[in-house]
């Protein structure tokens, strides 16, 4: 019995290719055997570092400023200006930002991504040596914003709706600006003197701060509404988790890693605190709290309930907590706060399994909810307990605008309902420093078009370069640069900063690693390859504009865009036809 036939497979096998042939007169060699009738078409496009950053910062931009492809007299300060534009905040994120771009960084497909994170600290840092200055306030529009709120997302919004030409107004129940990057990040990771150089140029830009006032008790929520020509909340979640387990509330010595951490931020070294701390969480705030509590003259250990490989911590933050003395308990679940009025005395604590397949919460998105306690219980000595195990908001002063634990806003950060209320920052979602960030300076957008009687601002199509579409075989094979992190000798007392940063000139290298990624770098390599001629370089055009194709000349052959490392050149023109 004979199979029944597939055509597409008859197709394939029994498909003959065209003879090679060579092309007379002003026609050459062409790639593929014959005509196309495709031509080059010049296409700016996304990186994907870019696409990927929460502040929205046009790296690709930064570091075409400092190898020299985009000319400046000072690269360094060039650079820094294009960073500044979405992030008023190079030198703080430089240090902190676990630098999500750089997982996304095309040039890791070839080798190593560019060293995103190290570049922007290096810009941060010659920014304040240099008192370099943010873009000036705009045109006074006689429209006033009120921010609540003086952290990233709040001073972000601040610092673009001063640009506009707004009036703003922060208030704030701290009685300092920062929110948790000043009261939940120590010295160590980010020296105040760095903190506070940023701040201040925003605030130089003519931001009023209203400090220690809290809404809903000092002011309302509706107080400002009238007053001000919109409202921009960004108030944070500045409330640590209490661990639900008996003997915690109430007990002396027994708090969240938020309280403890601002309560050092306000009170310094003279902060109560017990000799052996013992910490329950698997994040970087726990990590946090372990180092400080080693600074401070004691012992520190971490239980999580969960492995290693699970921790919702950074590696080098696990590193650095590990090697500077904290002990670490895994897969150990805490049962009970042992003490009483007179304070702590211990943890009661059980080993964890993991759960069998088909037990409630074994496939959980939550790592901790996929174990179980195997019944087994244990004592840890410790005289303080500082709890881990997240974050809150508390927006408590703001009545109807509010409704559940987090605010709730539409795609432009306006509150739904309420037509001058906008939102942002972690009052949404605890997420990071950056994305913070970024959401102020997208609410200062809506809130300026708001003002103006505009429609709302929308995301433009964005086309991400993939490393398929470059030529990557361009770029020589080199490292990605590495900065170091200092190992304290002593730490008890130290709070220096442990990041060292990369000089100025090894930043200029590291970007010289940058491909560009979706814009012409002038490579020349177009021109070099086209077997018909056909492609003309003019040297003083502007930056994407460097080549010209006379398309009488063309013939479709593929190779200019074969060998684009930036995935710049595509072959578009005659799609359709």
């Amino acid at each position: 019995m004979n199979a029944e036939s597939n055509p597409i497979l008859d197709f394939a096998t029994e498909y003959v290719y065209p003879a090679f042939s060579e092309l007379t007169g002003t026609d050459k060699i062409v790639a593929f055997g014959d005509h196309s009738h495709k031509c080059p078409i010049y296409v700016p496009q996304t990186p994907p570092c870019t696409a990927e950053c929460p502040a929205g910062e046009d790296i690709r931009a930064i570091n075409r400023f400092l190898n020299g492809t985009d000319p400046s007299d000072d690269p360094l300060k060039s650079a820094w200006e294009t960073a500044t534009d979405t992030n008023p905040f190079p030198a703080v994120m430089g240090r902190i930002c676990p630098h999500p771009c750089q997982s996304k960084c095309n040039r890791g497909v070839h080798d190593e991504s560019v060293a995103i994170n190290a570049v922007e600290q290096v810009l941060g840092n010659y920014g304040i040596e240099h008192n370099l200055k943010l873009k000036g306030p705009g045109a006074d529009t006689g429209k006033r914003v009120a921010i609540i709120g003086g952290g990233p997302a709040g001073l972000s919004a601040a610092y673009q709706l001063r640009r506009k030409g707004h009036a703003v107004t922060i208030y704030d129940a701290n009685e300092k600006l920062g929110g948790m990057v000043l009261y939940g990040i120590m010295g160590y990771r980010v020296d105040r003197k760095v903190l506070e150089a940023e701040i201040g140029r925003i605030i130089e830009l003519g931001v009023e701060t209203k400090m220690g006032v809290t809404i809903g008790k000092d002011i309302t929520l509706e107080q400002l509404e009238a007053e001000y020509d919109a409202v921009f909340i960004a108030v944070g979640a500045q409330k640590g988790r209490a661990l639900p387990v008996p003997g915690f509330e109430g007990t002396p010595g027994a708090t969240n890693a938020i309280d403890f951490l601002k309560s050092y931020e306000v009170l310094g070294d003279d902060i109560p605190v017990g000799k052996h701390v013992v910490v329950i969480g698997d994040g970087n705030v726990a990590m946090d709290v372990a180092r400080l509590a080693l600074r401070l003259g004691s012992q520190a250990t971490i239980i999580s309930g969960v492995p290693r490989e699970e921790m919702a911590c950074f590696e080098n933050e696990f590193d650095d907590a590990k090697n500077e003395g904290t002990t670490m308990h895994f897969l150990t679940g805490t049962v009970e706060v042992l003490g009483g009025a007179s304070g702590v005395t211990g943890l009661r604590c059980t080993k964890m399994v993991k759960k069998e397949k088909g037990e409630e919460g074994w496939n959980s998105p939550i790592p901790f909810l996929r174990y179980k306690s195997n019944g087994e219980s244990f004592e840890i000595e410790a005289d303080m307990v500082v709890a881990a195990i997240g974050q809150a908001t508390d927006l408590s002063g703001l009545g109807s605008a509010a409704s559940g634990p987090w605010l709730k806003v539409d795609r432009n950060f306006r509150i739904p309902g309420r037509e001058k209320l906008f939102g942002g920052g972690d009052a949404l979602k605890v997420d990071l420093i950056t994305t913070a960030v970024g959401h102020g300076r997208k609410a200062a957008y809506a809130i300026d078009a708001f003002l103006k009687g505009e429609p709302m601002p929308e995301e433009p199509y964005r086309e991400i370069t993939k490393p398929h579409k470059q030529d990557l075989l361009y770029f020589l094979h080199t490292p990605q640069a590495k900065r170091t992190s200092i190992k304290p000798e002593v730490v008890v007392g130290n709070h220096d900063e442990l990041l060292e940063a990369l000089t100025p000139e090894q930043a200029i290298t590291e970007s010289k690693r940058c491909m560009s990624c979706g814009f012409c770098f002038d490579c020349k390599q177009c021109v070099s390859f086209c077997p018909q001629e056909a492609i003309t370089r003019f040297r003083d055009n502007p930056a994407g504009e460097k080549v010209y194709t006379d398309y009488t000349k063309c013939v479709g052959c593929h190779l200019c865009s074969l060998v684009c490392p930036c995935g710049y050149i595509q072959m578009g023109m005659g799609d359709g036809l």
